[in-house]
């Protein structure tokens, strides 16, 4: 097996799990010139976006067969990576065991661990002092019976490895709690108090273990909101609305008491409360769902996910010490989920605000109600001079998407 040093003379080999949109990481085009050597391992699904790509592979059952970790130790039997890297949620842990295994630098399993299992976040956190809702471990129903008669409703039940709210739970009383105990629990489910308040979230780069640049932005309604029909957004805030700082500071003291790699995206999701206090919901160490890469580029031509790409094959940092958008201008991102039905008709030509737009629907196709937060049928980037305007611009899209889209029983 090559060792770093020697890989350093030559190629530098880049074994990457891969489950997103080509136009979210566009691999290639970002290892162009950079003397990266990518070995992508695909999901059947997206594959086809990345089949151009030499040496891609494509795998049937990517999220639980197995003959993906089997190919990634044959890869690296060959030669021995430079960096492994993942970007979505539910590929963190695999690589993670896999640097280790294979004595690769970057995030190990016990610090991705920390940022995946909701229950052990929690833990360190209010260990460390900062506010997170009341919680439990559920493992069997009597926790969650427990939880519920000591703290009263409404709670929110979740998985505690889970992602795009799938999942979730909340329990406002006791028929929901019936509902939910017919259903059955989720796997490792975590049960906590619901918290009043609005949702703010911090995305941004982490480089050699400090938070470089760092985006503020507020939800658009709620990550629940595929299960209604209605659609979700958010909006990024600019640098002189007072929160902004106030959120990034708060995301680098949850980065302090965790065990943040010296290298990765956070996407952090925090409660506002109508007491103003600051509540943690969760933070994942990777980049936000959705058009989160989308908005930020649009808002300050910095695109995130490429300047995580740069800092983990070794590519000089460029960070620019964002916090926040600058004012005068920012953006944000509208998606659509999928009614049940067959898809009879997307809308045509976006309104003019519109920067970017994502359509994954096929007309003539049937579909279910949304299924998962990140699992939408069309997107939308939306520009405005401030983040007032690019939520006014949000609701005038949804009236116009609304009016264009068309479904049959």
């Amino acid at each position: 097996m090559t060792t770093q040093s020697e890989q350093a003379a030559g190629p530098r080999d880049v074994l990457v799990f891969v489950n997103s949109d080509h136009a979210d990481t566009p691999y290639d085009t970002w290892a162009a010139g950079t003397g990266v050597r990518l070995h992508l391992l695909v999901s059947q699904a997206k594959f086809p976006q990345y089949r151009h790509v030499p040496g891609a592979r494509s795998f049937a059952d990517y999220a639980h067969g197995g003959a993906v970790e089997q190919a990634a130790l044959e890869s690296a039997g060959r030669r021995r990576p430079y960096a492994v890297l993942a970007r979505m949620e539910s590929d963190v842990l695999r690589a993670a065991r896999l640097r280790e295994l294979l004595g690769v630098p970057g995030q190990d399993f016990a610090g991705a661990l920390a940022f995946r299992d909701k229950v052990l976040m929690k833990t360190l956190l209010r260990d460390q002092g900062l506010a997170v809702p009341r919680f439990a471990p559920v493992r069997v129903v009597f926790d969650l019976l427990a939880f519920v008669r000591e703290n009263g409703y409404p709670v929110v039940v979740k998985p505690a490895y889970g992602s795009g709210s799938t999942g979730t739970q909340v329990l406002r009383g006791p028929a929901d709690l019936a509902d939910l105990l017919r259903a059955g629990l989720p796997e490792h489910a975590e049960v906590e108090r619901f918290v009043d308040g609005a949702m703010y979230v911090v995305d941004g780069l982490v480089a050699d273990g400090e938070l470089v640049d760092a985006f503020a932005s507020r939800y658009l309604n709620d990550c629940l909101s595929y299960r209604s029909g209605t659609h979700l957004g958010s909006v990024q805030l600019t640098r002189d609305d007072p929160l902004v700082a106030r959120l990034t500071g708060y995301a680098r003291r949850v980065l302090a008491a965790l065990p943040t790699p010296r290298c990765t995206t956070i996407h952090l999701e925090v409660f506002r409360t109508p007491g103003d206090e600051l509540v943690l919901c969760e933070v994942a160490s990777r980049t936000g769902g959705a058009l989160t890469t989308a908005a930020i580029r649009a808002a300050t031509g910095y695109d995130l996910d490429q300047e995580w790409f740069r800092a983990q094959v070794g590519e000089p940092a460029t960070a620019r010490g964002f916090d926040g958008a600058e004012p005068g201008r920012t953006a944000g991102w509208v998606v659509f989920y999928p009614e049940t039905g067959t898809l009879a008709a997307l809308p045509g030509d976006p309104p003019s605000f519109v920067a970017e737009q994502r359509l994954r629907g096929t007309v003539g196709s049937a579909y279910r109600a949304g299924e998962k937060s990140g699992m939408y049928l069309a997107g939308y980037t939306v520009t405005g001079a401030d983040a007032g305007e690019v939520e006014r611009n949000a609701g005038r899209l949804a009236d116009w998407y609304a009016a264009g889209v068309r479904w049959t029983t």
